[in-house]
């Protein structure tokens, strides 16, 4: 059958992605802590967020049509949610035109959908989906570009997935074109300058911005690295798998890790290693080893620094290599079923039901626990806001403190730091800020630092999460210290 054969059914994959996220995500959903970052710079409506070092600025153009001139969050989640759903039938579009079996890519695409860290960051103002489709399409461009017949679109093709990885995560853009570099200078069949050339061209035209604003904002690039993993808590090698593991089934960052794996969530991770395994074989059978062997190099590339060099973990940075795993994985499911014999095939089609429901039962679960909570987090970011409001702490306006960066963002106040990841300002800056702006400074279950101590002290009650506490300059604005 030709690769359009499968055209219905990758479209189907998508329309599950793009329904599942409308349905389980409320598109009414307060923006997250990073969400808040990339869309407050070019929102017209309150100040920019402060950006750390080791963030991009590929959501940011993402969201530009949108959050330029329009403040609705809903319509910012509707956009997103058609831009994740048309990438995903446009990677996996890709590798219709590379597998022998027609429904390979739209079962890789479909397994991708059913993930919940798929369906929760289909509709987020979020870097990683992306950077994972930009992965696959790279991947499949690559081994266009290298087959037997000669397709410039697909050294095109690979340029364009290369630099939009870049844009969106330069680091997951390095450890993706780092595995292609290899193969082009290590296998035979890859040995050609066009792939190297266009490989380079792709990583340099999306990180060129990165690497400018390096220059003009960090003084250079060796600056902007040291200080991205000063932010990161430090790089360096370490093993971090147990760390991964425990944010299988949430929370969506886990900065120190100490939540506890529930098994559960962790089963798929070997039914999709024993399919990739199977994959491999079926590929080697067919004579296109490649597409099955590429993929999952490629994926262990870009899952290396989330394993051995943070201490540290989140659920969507390893869905780039999810994303290119799912592919050999689908490989193998397909050529499974086409070499079980005809009398066999009702019981393995019996199993492979139930697998699949319990499948998505775990993943149902796990994606309603997550929302719940980040309804609950984000809710009480818009009600500590509108305590600051009606506390005359409005625009302009400036916050500090716990979790400065989202309330400030949901407040229309801009957020100044003097420690942390996102340190901005000395203290002495805080402190004529406060002296001269309506100013705020924000504790949960602590202590203030010395110099807001003698200030006004105002409980927030009301809240999922107690213990949050505004200190309020007890001079009006403009007073001298």
């Amino acid at each position: 059958m030709t690769p359009r054969a499968g055209t219905p059914a990758l479209i189907a994959s998508c329309l599950v992605l793009g329904v599942a996220s409308v349905v389980a995500v409320p598109v009414t959903l307060g923006l997250g802590w990073d969400e808040v970052v990339y869309v407050s710079q070019h929102d017209p409506h309150g100040p920019a967020a402060f950006m750390s070092a080791p963030r991009a600025r590929g959501v940011s153009v993402l969201v530009w049509p949108v959050a330029s001139w329009l403040e609705s969050t809903v319509a910012l989640r509707l956009f997103l949610t058609a831009t994740a759903a048309v990438s995903l039938g446009l990677a996996f579009g890709v590798w219709a035109r590379l597998v022998t079996h027609w429904a390979v890519a739209p079962v890789a695409a479909a397994s991708y959908a059913t993930l919940w860290v798929a369906t929760f960051y289909a509709n987020a103002a979020m870097p990683n989906h992306y950077t994972a489709m930009a992965a696959v399409a790279a991947v499949g461009c690559y081994l266009l570009a290298a087959g037997e017949r000669h397709r410039p679109g697909a050294y095109l093709g690979l340029v364009a997935a290369l630099a939009v990885a870049a844009l969106m995560r330069p680091a997951d853009a390095f450890w993706l074109g780092l595995p292609l570099l290899a193969a082009s200078l290590l296998v035979r069949r890859f040995r050609r300058w066009p792939l190297v050339a266009a490989t380079v061209a792709g990583l340099a035209a999306g990180g060129v911005p990165w690497l400018v604003e390096a220059e003009l904002r960090y003084g250079g690039l060796g600056e902007r690295l040291r200080q991205a993993s000063e932010v990161q808590g430090g790089t360096g090698l370490r093993f971090s798998l147990w760390e991964v593991m425990s944010t299988l089934d949430g929370p969506i960052l886990c900065r120190p890790c100490d939540s506890p794996l529930r098994w559960p969530a962790a089963l798929w991770w070997v039914a999709v290693a024993v399919l990739a395994v199977l994959g491999l074989r079926a590929a080697r059978r067919a004579g296109v080893a490649p597409t099955a062997w590429l993929p999952l190099a490629v994926g262990a590339s870009m899952a290396f620094p989330y394993l051995f060099l943070i201490s540290y973990s989140a659920p969507r940075f390893l869905l780039p290599t999810y994303a290119l795993v799912l592919t050999p994985a689908a490989y193998g499911l397909v050529g499974l079923v086409r070499a079980t014999p005809a009398h066999r095939r009702k019981l393995l089609a019996a199993a492979l039901v139930a697998g699949l429901a319990g499948h998505l039962a775990i993943q149902v679960v796990i994606l309603r626990h997550v929302v719940s909570e980040q309804l609950r987090a984000r809710g009480d970011w818009a009600r500590v806001a509108q305590a600051l409001w009606s506390h005359g702490v409005r625009p302009p306006c400036v916050v500090s403190g716990h979790e400065a960066i989202p309330v400030a963002y949901y407040a229309g106040c801009r957020a100044l730091e003097d420690r942390g990841n996102n340190r901005n300002a000395t203290t002495a800056e805080l402190r004529r800020t406060a002296a001269t702006t309506s100013f705020a400074f924000l504790v949960r279950d602590g202590a203030p630092p010395a110099w807001v101590r003698t200030w006004q002290r105002v409980p927030v009650r009301g809240l999922s999460a107690p213990g949050w506490v505004l200190y309020l300059p007890d001079r009006p604005p403009g007073a001298t210290t």
